[in-house]
């Protein structure tokens, strides 16, 4: 060690010689492309989009949610701002009526609802806080009275499910009512667009060390997908085609995504999906504009800001402080 003073140092050598590691570590992966997509096909099939222009019109239902907890010495507070968008896509140009530009959209209509509470009893807050969300977006999107055509949610059906296996959750009220809004939902034509996915699942069952993305990132030709079904939810990685962007002279590269349908004949709005995905001027996102929009809605609210007031108001900070020092 040395003695501490201004003049701090640390080993510069050292770090240089470690990013060098990396760096040679990072250049010297070479991935036998060939042989990982016979693999895959061994177990699974490969097919082949038909991204042909849908003739009819769609209407969707999306919902998205922000939420935030504060946890105080004798109180934890929650709070949710979940949005619902209806649009019907109809192949016209429209104008956007959040910013410049335009859509394919028409008729965008949309519910906000904020709800508030306190964690009683105090126990398992991240838990409950997530069971809260779902029972939330699930129950305000299935109350809606309008009649879509396709439901979209963000995030992962499949990781959902998951989330009911905590067997020490059940029979405690914010499990129980996720799971009723969760399966109401699934009983309609319902789309998981999954916007950030680390899942090494499917790779590590074929040895590989990848995320699932990066893998069928790898092994897929532009408009392929491979579909795996997991306990009723259809599971998809698709390589999305390349197409023309406004802010862009050459085309975008493709774009490989998560999309999980809860229903079997799916098939058909996956075409139409990968169809509308294409007309659209973004290739950061692997949603479509109406979940996208809601996804915007929701942080138009700031929810932690709402529970900082009421900590504020009800003088829970000083509380804390008290009881900290006594």
């Amino acid at each position: 060690m040395e003695n501490l003073g201004p003049r701090f140092r640390f080993d510069y050598d050292a770090l240089e010689k470690k990013i060098g590691e990396i760096s040679k570590e990072l250049k010297g992966r070479n991935f036998d492309r060939d042989g990982l997509r016979e693999k895959i096909l061994r177990d699974y099939e490969i097919e082949k989009l038909k991204a042909s222009r849908s003739k009819n019109e769609v209407r969707f239902l999306a919902v998205d949610s922000s939420t935030a907890k504060i946890e105080l010495r004798y109180d934890a507070l929650w709070g949710v701002h979940v949005v619902v968008l209806s649009a019907v896509f109809d192949s016209m140009e429209h104008r956007d009526p959040i910013a410049d530009g335009r859509i394919f959209y028409r008729d965008l209509m949309y519910d906000s609802h904020i709800d508030l509470g306190i964690f009683k009893p105090y126990s398992r807050i991240d838990d409950r806080l997530e069971f809260i969300r779902i029972q939330k977006e699930f129950s305000l999107i299935n109350s809606c009275d309008i009649e879509a055509d396709i439901f979209l949610i963000d995030g992962s059906l499949y990781t959902i499910m998951r989330k009911f296996n905590l067997r020490e959750m059940r029979g405690i009220k914010e499990y129980d009512d996720s799971l009723r809004a969760y399966n109401s939902l699934l009983r309609k034509r319902t789309v998981g667009m999954v916007e950030d996915s680390h899942s090494t699942d499917f790779s590590r069952r074929f040895g590989i060390e990848l995320t699932n993305l990066s893998l069928f990132d790898l092994i897929l030709e532009e408009n392929e997908y491979v579909v795996e079904n997991r306990d009723g939810i259809w599971i998809c990685y698709i390589k999305l085609p390349s197409k023309k962007l406004s802010y862009k002279l050459k085309r975008s590269r493709p774009l490989t995504v998560r999309w999980e349908f809860s229903y079997p004949e799916f098939r058909r709005d996956l075409e139409n999906l990968v169809y509308i995905w294409s007309l659209e001027d973004d290739i950061l996102h692997p949603q479509i504009y109406p979940l996208r929009i809601a996804d915007y809605l929701t942080r138009r609210i700031r929810i932690s800001g709402i529970l900082e007031r009421l900590v504020r108001e009800n003088d829970l900070e000083l509380r804390y402080r008290e009881r900290r020092e006594c």
